[in-house]
């Protein structure tokens, strides 16, 4: 004859899996986590690579501003045309005409990214790109920002990184208070999986800096802070 579990056997078995559950998840998430951090090395290698490839043909660095449009740094998205305000945009002049990226990569942690603590960001679908040319520019010597915001280099790429928080690999000293600043320092998987930091990488050798100074000199290897 047959007969069934008894309701202790069902509780035992169910608070054995439990268990399993609360191991292998947080474990499953930390897994996931290493997996996007190794993405976006590897997508920022390759962007380098297309920039230089970029430089080398056009005698020029590749602006980051959106081709068309009102000439901005955001346009709309090349993911989701729903999105008006978006930075993937900045990386069409390496698919077109000449495809030096055979597509455009997506940030693999937005949508969650934060430009400032509780404030979403959802135009950064892709990794953010400055080029510090593009900042020269400015008429007024006090308000020009040249390598400021670009760690110090010609140019710089940055993604969130595991922390969801898009700082710019640290913009320029004053612009937001030192404690925000000091987030965008380099991430550091020794420091947890989940520290803070973003993903960096620069080129083109050393840019112009005027009064403004980057949080993080990457060129220089200074802390501004």
């Amino acid at each position: 004859m047959c007969r069934g579990f008894t309701l202790i056997e069902l509780l035992v078995v169910v608070g054995i899996i439990s268990i399993l559950a609360a191991i292998a998840v947080p474990n499953f998430l930390l897994a996931q986590t290493r997996s996007k951090v190794s993405r976006v090395a590897n997508d920022l290698r390759v962007l380098a690579g297309a920039l230089e490839a970029y430089t080398v043909d056009t005698n020029r660095y590749m602006t980051g501003r959106v081709p068309g449009g009102d000439g901005g740094f955001s346009g709309v998205s090349v993911f989701n045309p729903d999105l008006y305000v978006a930075v993937s945009g900045r990386f069409i002049r390496l698919t077109t005409p000449v495809a030096y990226l055979t597509s455009i990569f997506s940030e693999p942690f937005a949508p969650s990214i934060t430009i400032l603590p509780g404030e979403n960001a959802s135009e950064y679908d892709s990794y953010d790109y400055m080029c510090s040319l593009d900042l020269d520019a400015d008429k007024d010597p006090d308000y020009r920002r040249g390598a400021s915001l670009t760690s110090g280099a010609v140019w710089r790429l940055s993604s969130a990184g595991p922390d969801c928080g898009q700082y710019f690999g640290g913009s320029w000293v004053g612009f937001c208070p030192n404690e925000i600043n000091a987030l965008g320092v380099d991430y550091d998987p020794t420091n947890g999986t989940r520290s803070a930091g973003d993903i960096v990488r620069i080129g083109g050798g050393a840019g112009m800096l005027y009064t403004r100074k980057p949080a993080f000199d990457r060129v220089r290897n200074i802390c501004n802070l």
